[in-house]
């Protein structure tokens, strides 16, 4: 291994890097621009989701989902995860405070006891999304760059996986069938 200076998220670091024959990008709602230089046309857009903790006081003991206001309440330790609003945007961008307030507001009938004053965490997240709401799994035009993204809010549960099947299917030379319809060049 050498040390390479790289750049990381608008920040440089010093990190060992080790020379491979391969490389997987897996960028989140960066891979669009990542991956355009090895032929991937697939857009990728930053889908940000937005969400807020409050005290556990009045909030949901379970995941709850209100599907009119569109908002989730997930319990999270000793607080509660209130969450909602998709806003396609720059992934970079500064979250948009008005966004927050919308949840609140949309939040506030179905959780009276709940105290959506004092929050705190206020958060925008961007998640990876294609038009046709499937990720980008496999090889490029590149034999040595696969790409591995695009879950939109499925990323969590889905990543591993689809990356567990890129990972079979790269030393093995064998396409899983399953990633056929994923395939980034579609």
């Amino acid at each position: 291994m050498e040390g390479r200076l790289v750049r990381e998220r608008g920040e440089c670091r010093r990190r060992q890097v080790r020379a491979g024959r391969r490389a997987v990008l897996a960028s989140g709602a960066w891979l669009g621009r990542l991956a355009a230089p090895f032929g991937v046309r697939t857009p990728v857009q930053s889908g940000r989701g937005h969400s807020f903790t409050v005290s556990p006081e009045g909030a949901p003991t379970r995941p709850a989902y209100f599907a009119e206001q569109r908002v989730v309440c997930t319990p999270l330790g000793d607080r509660g995860r209130v969450a909602g609003m998709m806003e396609f945007t720059a992934p970079d961008r500064p979250a948009d405070p008005r966004r927050i307030e919308a949840i609140v507001d949309a939040a506030r009938d179905r959780l009276p006891s709940a105290d959506l004053t004092h929050r705190s965490d206020e958060w925008a997240g961007p998640r990876p999304c294609t038009a046709d709401g499937l990720p980008l799994v496999g090889p490029t035009r590149s034999p040595r760059v696969h790409v591995c993204g695009g879950h939109g809010m499925w990323g969590i549960a889905l990543g591993p996986l689809s990356g567990k099947l890129l990972a079979e299917s790269i030393v093995t030379g064998r396409r899983a069938p399953e990633l056929a319809a994923l395939h980034p060049l579609r």
